[in-house]
Parts: C-alpha cells; structure tokens; sequence
C-alpha cells in the first residue's frame, strides 16, 4: 500500500508593515489674502502683539502706515478683565473709538454697551478699562489730523449706534449709518453700511478715497482689483486708493460694516 508523504506547509515570514504617515490633525486655511491696493484679514490670520500704554490687552493691528499705501491704522484690541490704558494715551492724533462688546468704560461713557463709540479730535488722550468679567474687544482708528485753512477743528462725537436709525441709500436694500457728522471740521467719515440679503450695487468703484473695514455680522463676497474674497463677522478688509471694489451681500441674513474713509479733504 502506498502511502501519501504529507508535505510539511513552509512558514510565510510576515513582513515588514509600513504605517501610512496620517493627516494632520487641522489642516490651516485661508480665506485672507493680499492684491496690489488690498488685502484681506480673517481671526485666523491674526496675529497679536501689545503695545506700552495697554496692560492685559492683545493688540492685533490691522493695518498702519507700513503697509506703504495707508495713512490710517485701525487696531483690534482685545481687553482682558481688569486690563485697558495704564495711562493716558493718544498724543499727536486723532481717534475713533467703537465698542464690539459691552463692558469697557472710556471716553463713551461707563459699562457702555457693544456699538458705543467715541470720535476723539487731535490733541485730546483717551483711557480705556474693561470692568466686565469677559475679554471686551474695541476697534481703534487712529490717524494725523489734516487742517484746512479756515475751517475749525472738529469737536468730540459720542453716542451708540445700536439704537440709531441706519438712512436707505439709493440702492433698495443698502442702508447707511453715519458715525461722524458730514461736515468740513472732519476729515475722515466713519459709518455702518447694512444690507439686506440680495441687495447688490450697480457698479465696481474707482475712486480716490482710502478705505478700510469690519465686518460686524453677516457674510458676502467682495472684489478687490479682480479677486473674489468670500467675508463674514469679524473679517477686516483694507482698499488702497483707486482699487476696482465691489460688495454683494450672500446668505439668508442682513450683513453689515464698520466703514472708515478719508473725507473732505483733496488728497494732496
């Protein structure tokens, strides 16, 4: 009888297994950018820093005068409990002051609310604290008043804009909040422009005046020279005289802007 040799099986030497390199936790997006008169800032580009006359406060400067076109800055501060001015500060400018949050105290009054703001004239220093138990943000525009031969100097502005009446403009849906007086003394303007949602402009502006702001709630899109950013709350944009500009408003709610720009003035 002839019996059947059983091949004892040959053992598979496991190899060596190579672990795929995994995805990062967060991958970083941009929805900042920066164009030949522009550039756009979201939070998550920001990047903080301080300055002498503050204490608790993280200073997250949106634009100055180095960025080679701007002759205005615009910061966002950020005010710790407890933190704000160590002394007075604003010699040599001109500021505007608007609350983002309730709870600071300064030149609009004490445990103002959000939206309160004060325009300061050159020659006159503010103090800021926050007395609240949560950080309070603030937006500061600061610049070098330009006189002009005849005309007296501005005086101080205070009020709060929650509770005023925004103006319809000439284009249905757009509406305008005038800040500052529309008068020779100033030479800057500062407004909130609202929209309802599909309101749009007739046309992409070129125009003389410098432009710089914050986006306060709602989202859309705005083109800068030839690029498209999409905005929302809390964003920062900055135009450069004679940069092509054009806002339409997206989204099923009303978005609106802290607008500053140059006014009165001739450009020389």
């Amino acid at each position: 009888m002839t019996q059947t040799q059983i091949q004892p099986q040959t053992q598979i030497q496991p190899q060596t297994q190579i672990q795929p390199a995994l995805p990062p936790f967060q991958v970083s997006t941009n929805r900042g950018g920066l164009g030949p008169g522009h550039y756009v800032i979201t939070p998550s580009n920001h990047f903080g820093s301080r300055l002498p006359d503050f204490a608790s406060t993280v200073v997250k400067k949106l634009t100055t005068p180095r960025n080679g076109s701007a002759r205005v800055a615009m910061y966002l501060l950020e005010i710790e409990p407890g933190g704000g001015t160590t002394r007075p500060t604003g010699d040599g400018f001109e500021h505007f002051l608007y609350a983002l949050d309730g709870g600071l105290s300064g030149p609009f009054g004490e445990d103002a609310p959000a939206s309160a703001f004060a325009f300061l004239p050159a020659g006159e220093r503010f103090e800021v604290a926050n007395r609240s138990a949560s950080t309070a943000r603030l937006i500061w525009v600061k610049r070098r008043y330009e006189a002009h031969p005849g005309v007296p100097d501005p005086a101080p502005v205070t009020g709060v804009a929650g509770p005023m009446t925004a103006t319809p403009g000439s284009v249905p849906g757009v509406y305008r909040l005038e800040l500052l007086p529309a008068e020779p003394s100033f030479d800057f303007a500062m407004s909130i422009l609202s929209f309802d949602p599909g309101a749009v402009f007739p046309k992409v502006e070129i125009h003389d005046e410098e432009h710089v702001l914050y986006m306060l709630e709602g989202r859309g899109v705005y083109v800068l020279d030839r690029a498209h950013y999409e905005v929302g709350e809390d964003d920062f944009v900055y135009m450069a005289p004679y940069c092509p500009q054009y806002y339409y408003p997206g989204g099923l709610s009303r978005s609106a802007y802290l607008l500053y720009k140059d006014a009165n003035r001739d450009g020389f």
